[in-house]
């Protein structure tokens, strides 16, 4: 059923590339519009920066590269996880540093149906940090999820094709 679930989110972000009838723009002021999902290459995956912090039995890792959220996942399975998760106000405190205070992508989207926000991994989604007013899909669709957005660090909807650095996450293995 996780598979199912995943597999659908990333073909909806995936299509949401392809589809979207807003052509690039060029955002001298804010971040980098994407070219989807087919960006990744093993190169990519090998110049990931920081390193893995365990928390609560996941590990998180910073990705600074920019890119798409559609391409930060597929970077974030590479690695053997998905981009990160938060439960609760402690999680969303220790991932907001792992992403050193940086607007970043984390696993959740509405590209399923407008308004309902999944995470990447079927979990459900009990604790949000969302800024005033957000999730709002300001001048069109934002399916995408951002941490650390504005001086307030909250959460922030985007557009998908926009290029921001992500974290990702994985659960540690029981030894």
């Amino acid at each position: 059923m996780k598979l199912l679930v995943f597999s659908l989110l990333l073909g909806a972000a995936w299509a949401q590339t392809q589809d979207s009838a807003e052509p690039p723009q060029d955002n001298a002021n804010g971040p980098e519009v994407g070219e989807g999902a087919n960006e990744a290459s093993g190169e990519d995956v090998e110049r990931a920066s920081g390193k893995w912090q365990t928390y609560n039995g996941r590990s998180f890792i910073f990705q600074s590269s920019s890119v798409s959220w559609a391409h930060a996942q597929q970077r974030c399975v590479s690695l053997g996880g998905n981009l990160a998760t938060i439960h609760n106000q402690q999680e969303e405190e220790f991932v907001s540093e792992v992403a050193k205070g940086s607007a970043a992508w984390i696993g959740s989207t509405d590209a399923q149906q407008d308004g309902l926000w999944l995470w990447i991994n079927s979990k459900p989604m009990t604790f949000t940090g969302w800024c005033v007013g957000e999730p709002n899909n300001h001048r069109g669709p934002q399916q995408c999820a951002v941490i650390n957005f504005s001086a307030k660090k909250c959460w922030d909807d985007e557009r998908c094709l926009v290029k921001l650095p992500f974290v990702c996450e994985k659960e540690l293995q029981n030894s």
